[in-house]
């Protein structure tokens, strides 16, 4: 794949990543704001696919552990919530060598970041994380953004993010951040917009 004329991190990652350069271009800044003001915890995201937008964080950021978490089996299969979803099931598959590779391609310590391989469900109950400061959850379909806003939003630092990647994209995200929202009054959902594009995060 021929990459365009774009600026380091992002030129390296294009290949790596289905995310929008605009929720590109917002995780490289809401990542240099949890350094910047030292927000303490650890990097997570949920759904990693090839890496690229774990890469792009994990580069804003200077020693903080990376925590990856992804199936690399494709989707899972849709509940209820997620109206005709149906066809991404089992589709969308990352591989963890190409995130070695475009780690080491944009020159991260691999000590810090650990590989959580399977489904959220069996995954997330076992990892060892006792504080997160910026939290980026592509997990496309109802379940797996319900759970993951379930399981880490409350070891969240405050002052920290979460970046909710399919919120405008998929019926089943919106309403699992919808509902996270409704149980969490004291939260905001906030856009970052650019190039007719949006990013959508909230601070915790």
């Amino acid at each position: 794949m021929t990459r365009p004329a774009l600026a380091e991190p992002y030129r390296t990652v294009f290949s790596y990543t289905q995310a929008h350069a605009t929720r590109q271009e917002n995780l490289v800044r809401l990542a240099h704001e949890i350094d910047d003001l030292g927000i303490p915890g650890a990097i997570v995201e949920c759904g990693v696919l090839d890496g690229g937008t774990a890469a792009l964080m994990a580069c804003s950021t200077k020693s903080r552990p990376v925590h990856l978490f992804d199936s690399w089996e494709g989707l899972p299969e849709i509940t209820a919530e997620d109206g005709d979803a149906g066809m991404w099931a089992g589709d969308v598959v990352g591989s963890p060598r190409r995130v070695v590779s475009v780690f080491k391609s944009l020159g991260i310590d691999m000590s810090r970041v650990t590989f959580h391989k399977g489904w959220f469900d069996q995954t997330f109950p076992v990892a060892k994380i006792d504080r997160v400061a910026i939290l980026h959850v592509d997990g496309d379909f109802y379940q797996s953004v319900k759970i993951s806003l379930e399981k880490w939003a409350s070891l969240m630092s405050k002052g920290g993010y979460i970046q909710i990647d399919d919120y405008d994209s998929f019926s089943g995200c919106r309403k699992a951040v919808d509902e996270f929202l409704a149980s969490r009054p004291d939260l905001t959902l906030q856009q970052f917009e650019k190039n007719f594009a949006k990013a959508y995060f909230i601070q915790t």
